[in-house]
């Protein structure tokens, strides 16, 4: 799932426009040539919801990526132990040139690029695929086999030539490497997690088979700005991801950010995200993922020497207690920077021969994240990771002053991996300082624990993401909005996210003063039937409806951003609108394929009081009488509002890119994005 190539030069800083060519470009100096590689993203713009390439590009990788039933047969019975020989690494990737790769230590290969996995053609050559001209695979391999010296590979082939590989591949790859023996699984691939994604049972099956599997977080962090990013299949729970590190030893600047859509923490861990190849450096997660999975495979190879039972949850339970710690978020770096020999001198210490050790980890180690403020009367949940040996049950102990605000079961069973919810219930008033002391002990699997510190702050409003009507990981737990939330919590809003369609009716959206629904009925992709995958939207209900439209007429604030047909299902969204008068047109305005327009043609009102501009990448509107035209487009209305006898208020806009990351940092071309976005929450509040 790689295609597309950026290419850089490190040392003079000069970045070279993305192409798909194999050709590595050059500084005028005499240097090292950096080659970067990310994985197939197939968008030409900054956002998840930008342009209908994105949208077709997914499905299209979706279509392709579809398995048939036989693939999903169980080789051993579930949860069964390992059975394989220690130190066997499977490089599912673009296959492994033998000239580069020491042929002895090479125990299997096999291609799976044939068209009954949904490629063109058969490839049935193992050998490199060298899409982009980079020898991708070989790489890989060739730094498990640098990081662990015991190691043998096994090399299955999925990438073609082009950087693609289709799901049906990586699942039968997957399987025949699990039949192969293979103890850990290397996965430096990747594309956009979805709803029905169909490597999520595939992990958890290797997993559950006793195989520990790393996958590359991914390479779309893009210094933070698109919020969580974390690539499927590291995203998933099984997984061990993999996020990069820098040659400064800092995070990459491309390594993709969590948490993830469920709250939940990711990437796991971080490595050197950087290799060098001849006289060419390549950097990606791709590179720090097969050096996560050699010092698995030194775990393991040290527990079988040794008679210790080992068990995958262990082994990411060990690599992320010995991982040292960073001065950056979990959600950037994980536990911290891998530390091999610190994670075999713990097993060394608390391990004996024929018994589990007991290593426990929690993730995160702390909360709330960092950029999230909370305030008075705020109900703040997240998912905690308890990573064990195996089978322990723990009990649960909150240390604080105030323990009645922070609620999680007191006792929890957990076999390697499992979540349990922390939920915290701030007062509506009194001291606004919130601390505890979590921790997770057990007789058999040790102790671990996290803390939470929060200083709460009387809010001026309260708003609501509705990001129920969206399939986007990417809009949620702020996601490409983490800007828009910073900016209203840093102006007194307190803001949460509207997750559940329980939450819509008109009595629990009459607890906030303005409820934002960001990019509704956005098309995803249904593989629920992996052989038919379908475009689908999340429709509001008459129930959904009808709760907003009286939420509104008795005085709550809503604002609507959405964006063109190529993007949302603009006939459902417009089902919603109809009670406001206010519809999407079947049309785009855009400046090109990927960049948004600047509209100065706007209308004094108090939402637009010193906003000369503001970028729009979207639909045009249609408004009925007696709505108000804020700002238009060529002859298009754009931004529209309108107020209701009860003092409800309403605006609607056809685009979310002045209220996404880009925006309100200023990386399209209007200054004033930032300012627009504030005042219409204010407006909708009635705080203006």
């Amino acid at each position: 799932m790689f295609a597309s190539d950026r290419f850089f030069c490190i040392c003079c800083s000069r970045r070279a426009v993305g192409c798909s060519s194999a050709l590595l470009r050059h500084c005028d100096g005499d240097c090292l040539r950096t080659h970067y590689w990310e994985p197939y993203y197939n968008e030409t713009a900054e956002s998840d919801s930008s342009t209908v390439v994105k949208l077709v590009g997914v499905m299209i990788i979706l279509m392709l990526f579809i398995g048939s039933a036989s693939v999903y047969l169980f080789l051993n019975p579930p949860g069964g132990a390992p059975t394989g020989t220690a130190g066997r690494v499977a490089v599912v990737d673009s296959g492994a040139d033998l000239n580069y790769v020491e042929e002895q230590r090479v125990v299997a290969r096999q291609s799976f690029i044939r068209t009954v996995y949904g490629y063109s053609g058969n490839d049935l050559s193992t050998d490199d695929t060298r899409p982009g001209g980079v020898p991708h695979g070989t790489i890989v391999a060739e730094t498990i086999l640098s990081g662990a010296s015991s190691a043998r590979l096994v090399i299955a082939k999925v990438l073609d030539n082009e950087g693609h590989a289709t799901s049906p591949a990586i699942i039968a790859a997957i399987q025949w490497a699990v039949e192969q023996g293979v103890d850990v699984i290397n996965l430096s691939l990747g594309s956009t997690p979805t709803i029905y994604d169909s490597m999520r049972d595939i992990v958890e099956w290797a997993f559950r088979h006793g195989v520990v599997v790393v996958a590359a977080a991914g390479n779309e962090g893009d210094h933070g700005i698109r919020g969580n990013s974390i690539n499927s299949p590291a995203v998933f729970q099984y997984a061990i991801a993999a996020a990069a590190l820098n040659e400064s030893g800092m995070p990459a600047h491309y390594s993709s950010w969590g948490p993830t859509a469920g709250r939940t923490m990711k990437p796991d861990i971080a490595a050197r995200g950087y290799v060098v190849h001849g006289n060419k450096m390549y950097v990606g997660t791709s590179f720090s993922a097969p050096r996560v999975a050699a010092a698995a495979a030194r775990v393991i190879d040290y527990c079988v020497t040794n008679d210790i039972p080992w068990t995958p949850g262990m082994v990411k339970a060990v690599l992320m207690a010995g991982a040292t710690e960073m001065p950056y978020p979990e959600y950037v770096v994980g536990a911290g920077k891998l530390n091999a020999d610190a994670a075999l001198a713990l097993l060394q210490e608390e391990a004996t021969t024929g018994n589990r050790p007991p290593v426990t980890y929690v993730h995160p180690g702390s909360l709330p994240l960092d950029f999230e403020r909370l305030f008075f009367g705020d109900n703040y949940t997240f998912e905690i990771e308890v990573i064990n040996s195996w089978t322990a049950s723990y009990s649960v102990e909150v240390q604080s002053t105030t323990p009645g605000v922070f609620s999680l079961p007191g006792a929890v069973t957990v076999n390697q991996t499992g979540y349990v919810t922390l939920t915290i219930a701030i007062p509506d008033d009194g001291t606004p300082n919130y601390w505890a002391n979590i921790t997770f002990s057990s007789a058999t699997a040790g102790t671990a624990g996290l803390l939470v510190n929060i200083t709460a702050g009387t809010a001026v409003a309260r708003v609501a993401f509705d990001i129920v009507h969206t399939p986007w990981t990417i809009d949620t737990t702020y996601g490409q909005f983490k800007e828009l939330y910073r900016l209203l919590t840093a102006s007194g809003i307190s803001v949460t996210e509207i997750r559940e369609r329980a939450e819509i009716t008109a009595d629990r959206l009459a607890r906030y003063d303005g409820v934002v629904v960001l990019d509704p009925c956005a098309w995803g992709s249904n593989e629920t039937d992996p052989l038919s995958p379908s475009l689908f939207s999340i429709e509001f209900s008459d129930q959904e409806t009808s709760a907003y439209e009286e939420y509104v007429t008795h005085g709550g604030g809503l604002f609507v951003a959405a964006l063109d047909n190529s993007s949302l299902d603009i006939a459902s969204a417009n089902e919603f609108l109809q009670w406001t008068g206010i519809a999407l047109a079947d049309d785009y305005i855009r400046r090109d394929s990927s960049d948004p327009v600047v509209v100065t043609s706007i209308h004094s009102h108090p939402i637009t009081t010193g906003v000369s501009s503001f970028d729009y990448y979207g639909a045009p509107l249609v408004l009925p009488a007696g709505a108000v035209l804020l700002a238009q487009y060529a002859g298009d209305a754009v931004l529209g509002a309108l107020e209701t006898s009860g003092g409800g208020r309403v605006v609607v806009s056809g685009s979310n890119f002045f209220i996404d990351n880009w925006g309100l940092l200023g990386e399209y071309y209007s200054s004033q994005d930032a300012r627009l976005a504030l005042r219409i929450v204010l407006w909708t509040c009635g705080l203006l």
